[in-house]
């Protein structure tokens, strides 16, 4: 079965506190540069609170499939 996922992962994400206060995902970039840009764009828009730009840990994967 191949792999579902292939290339480089995505090194940041921007997140937000919805209406209902349930902390979001609002994107994952390549880098802290996008992430940024978009950040501002979802603070300019207003529709989401707390909105900030985190760094995504990289995944260890220490069994590798059979």
């Amino acid at each position: 079965m191949p792999a579902q996922w292939q290339g480089q992962p995505k090194r940041w994400r921007v997140q937000g506190k919805a209406a209902d206060g349930l902390t979001v995902t609002l994107g994952r970039y390549d880098t802290e540069d996008e992430a940024n840009l978009e950040c501002a764009k979802f603070v300019r828009e207003g529709l989401y609170r707390d909105v900030r730009v985190a760094p995504i840990p990289p995944v260890s994967n220490p069994d590798p499939p059979r």
